[in-house]
């Protein structure tokens, strides 16, 4: 049967299929003389208690036998009166071979003993009750010895394989890589593809828990597609490494590729779901020897590169490698920086039209001291989020911007608000309304002196909770913005469906508005339905004088751009907004 139909039939896959476990003729015959018994003992005359045996077989229960015990119990009661010391030999490995399979078969052990007691030393060679209890005691410490070394395989096969698949992992994985790089061993050629397989929603409703049918059947498919001298290893969720023992030029590679990815163009139904695979790969091609030690994390590396380039597949070259070593450090240098709080806030400025007056400002991620220039706001962002501190980073930031904030309005008596940038990530969250409110009241300001800020790309999804996150935001009086408005595919139906008070219409759409007819009748026409709908419109990127008449024309009355200022910090910021204050 195959293992994905004794799956669906809902039986266990075993971890340790078989294990051969045999003694040798000196280990048995030490181990007598531990127990006072002599060769010419164990060679000499046996007695089989049958009658003992059929009643210890028919007390079983229909649920406890199984082929191997039943087995078990023929080798008992037809253990020979008198054997040569080879036979006896062979006798207890068949033996030690049926009782593992039982013990894997989930046998009791109380009925291998209860088994093993029914056989004795005749009294006819001479031995007598004592011997037979030794006998026992031979018997059953050899079982002990046995299942040990069995319970033992069975943990480093468990530490080795998957529990699901069976497969062997990444250890077993670089064991092998080793051995073929000894220079003791025969010449070898060697390529590696590393495949993570990204599940896409099917026909039907994909349930959170991924049955494990699913991953066996991504095997079967998995092992059609490559040739005879390859081995499967599973090192991970949905993650699978193919060890080629051939060298395959990227022509040959690029062919392997296309097939993989054909093969998983159809649809995998189980348990009334539908399930769609994506194939993404990343593989390593080694020509010597030496490079075999660096396989698996030249594949790695492919693979992780194809993944975050949204790439279906990449074949390893040292660029790729300089260029993930570059990414790591900077990773490295941007999470020293949030725990060492080198990251600084910058506001620039927003003005209010025609007369061009300080009306508030956007909050903007800035890095003073970076190591290297050129670092964008929305890279340290995703870096942040990579490394599993943006949590942290949002409340850094809320508690931050209603610091800034107080310290304007409360402090400098500046009639001005602040707006800052919420990730995507944030509207998942439940406490972060809660934790806005009680922020901004811990530094006094009121709930309209910010502006939250949603880029219309960044929202993952409307769905209960984003959009209960959103209400509960605008409930406490906070004021809610969609950012970069008009690069996404879905605008009419954020304004829609999301309570936004003001609409941030992307730079891209103003920077060359005085160059361009076309964005200026897509700025005018935008300016206009959010009129229409009662939303405050803003520009960014306004740049030029030029550019400020059209915006001034169209009508719209806020903007921001290096026209006005660029980002500053806090104190030019507040120097800034004195100077061009409306009072």
């Amino acid at each position: 049967m195959r293992l994905l139909d004794r799956l669906e039939d809902g039986e266990q896959t075993p971890y340790l299929r078989t294990l051969d476990i045999e003694y040798t003729a000196e280990h048995l015959a030490i181990k007598a003389t531990q127990y006072q018994l002599e060769m010419h003992q164990l060679q000499g005359t046996y007695q089989a208690d049958v009658d003992a045996i059929e009643a210890l077989y028919l007390a079983l229960d229909n649920e406890d036998k199984n082929d191997a015990l039943e087995q078990l119990f023929v080798d008992i009661a037809t253990w020979p009166s008198t054997m040569s010391w080879d036979a006896f030999c062979a006798r207890i490995n068949t033996c030690i071979a049926h009782w593992v399979q039982a013990i894997q078969a989930n046998t009791k052990l109380t009925s291998i003993t209860s088994l093993l007691r029914c056989l004795a030393l005749g009294h006819a060679s001479g031995t007598g009750s004592t011997s037979t209890a030794r006998l026992h005691l031979y018997l059953f410490e050899i079982l002990s010895e046995s299942l040990h070394t069995y319970e033992q395989h069975q943990i480093h096969f468990l530490l080795d394989h998957d529990a699901i698949t069976n497969l062997p992992n990444t250890h077993l994985l670089i064991q092998a890589i080793a051995e073929s790089a000894e220079p003791s061993s025969a010449p070898v050629e060697l390529s590696l593809i590393s495949i993570r397989f990204l599940i896409e929603r099917g026909t039907n409703t994909i349930s959170p828990t991924l049955p494990p049918a699913l991953s066996i059947k991504i095997v079967e498919l998995l092992t059609t597609c490559f040739p005879s001298a390859h081995s499967l290893f599973q090192s991970g969720a949905l993650l699978f490494n193919v060890l080629l023992e051939k060298s395959i030029q990227p022509p040959q590679m690029n062919l392997l590729i296309a097939k993989i990815q054909r093969c998983f163009e159809q649809v995998i139904p189980f348990d009334h779901q539908a399930f769609i695979v994506t194939p993404v790969i990343g593989a390593a091609i080694q020509t010597q020897p030496n490079d075999y030690v660096h396989m698996v994390e030249h594949a790695r590396i492919a693979l992780n590169h194809a993944l975050t380039s949204q790439l279906d597949a990449v074949i390893y070259t040292q660029a790729i490698s300089d260029e993930a070593d570059h990414q790591k450090k900077l990773e490295l240098d941007i999470t020293d920086a949030f725990n060492n709080e080198d990251l600084e806030l910058y506001l620039q400025p927003i003005v209010g039209l025609p007369d061009g007056h300080c009306v508030g400002a956007e909050v903007l991620l800035r890095w003073p001291s970076a190591k290297s220039k050129g670092i964008y706001p929305n890279v340290m962002v995703e870096i942040i989020n990579k490394v599993g501190l943006g949590k942290m980073f949002t409340r850094w930031l809320i508690h931050s911007v209603c610091r800034l904030a107080h310290q304007l309005i409360n402090q400098n008596k500046l009639s001005v608000y602040l707006t800052l940038n919420l990730r995507a990530e944030d509207l998942y969250d439940k406490d972060l309304p809660l934790l806005i409110l009680q922020s901004s009241q811990f530094w006094k300001i009121k709930p309209q002196d910010l502006i939250l800020e949603i880029t219309e790309n960044g929202i993952l999804e409307e769905n209960e909770t984003t959009l209960h996150t959103i209400q509960q935001m605008t409930d406490h009086g906070f004021r809610l913005a969609l950012d970069d408005f008009g690069t996404g595919y879905s605008s009419m139906a954020r304004l829609r469906n999301m309570p936004i008070s003001l609409i941030k219409i992307d730079q891209s759409f103003v920077r060359d508005i005085h160059l361009s007819d076309k964005d200026f009748r897509m700025v005018q026409s935008m300016a206009s339905l959010a009129e229409s709908l009662d939303k405050e419109v803003l520009v960014e990127g306004v740049e030029n004088e030029a550019a400020l008449q059209l915006i001034n024309q169209i009508g719209i009355t806020k903007a921001q751009g290096y026209y006005f200022s660029k980002p500053m910090p806090f104190d030019d910021f507040v120097q800034w907004a004195k100077i061009n204050s409306a009072s």
